[in-house]
């Protein structure tokens, strides 16, 4: 029985043990192997939330497990995307710009305020991961990349981290289980710093 209680954080693991061998498919040029990887990758994303909840073994460690393996998979998707398929980041440098700079703040904001990454379990979030997940996917396993697809990836990201930082900046201690910016100010938190 204790073997299954490990079983989420096992499939999370997966997805770390993932990130130095698409690093090699990477360096190797396989783009089509790292676009593999990442359905993979993702998949795990799906699952280890989904048998966490199943088996009601749901764990602060599991949840603290998943964000690292989530907030160190995309910055190298990132640099992946840079590394084969230069050609994403040649149309809407300003979007790509904004894009960035508010998911490496939301990150940041997280580490210096709550010294950790802020992992907050948005809708934003995980409706933003599907859509970049599948951007990333569809451009690393054909030679092309679609324009819409980027640029709802490019919005879906730019609103999550938006989101996120502005929860980050407002609240008093982080909260797994938030749902979305206009709940929280619905509801009146009492973890809010901004009366």
């Amino acid at each position: 029985m204790n073997q299954l209680k490990l079983l989420p954080n096992q499939i999370t693991a997966i997805r770390l043990v993932l990130i130095p061998i698409l690093w090699v498919c990477a360096f190797l040029g396989l783009a089509e192997w790292v676009g593999i990887g990442l359905a993979v990758a993702y998949l795990t994303d799906i699952l280890d939330g989904l048998v966490a909840r199943k088996m009601h073994i749901s764990s602060a460690f599991g949840a603290k497990l998943d964000s690292l393996a989530d907030n160190l998979l995309q910055p190298c998707v990132l640099i992946w995307l840079w590394m084969l398929r230069p050609a994403v980041f040649q149309d809407y440098p300003g979007l790509w710009a904004v894009a960035i700079l508010i998911y490496f703040s939301s990150l940041a904001v997280g580490l210096i305020k709550f010294r950790r990454f802020g992992n907050l379990h948005l809708a934003s979030s995980r409706y933003g991961s599907i859509i970049l997940f599948v951007f990333a996917i569809y451009t690393f396993l054909s030679s092309q990349y679609s324009a819409a697809l980027l640029i709802l990836a490019l919005a879906s990201s730019i609103i999550s981290s938006s989101e996120t930082l502005i929860l980050q900046l407002i609240l008093k201690k982080v909260n797994e289980h938030l749902g979305s910016l206009i709940l929280v100010l619905a509801r009146k938190s009492p973890d809010l710093t901004l009366e």
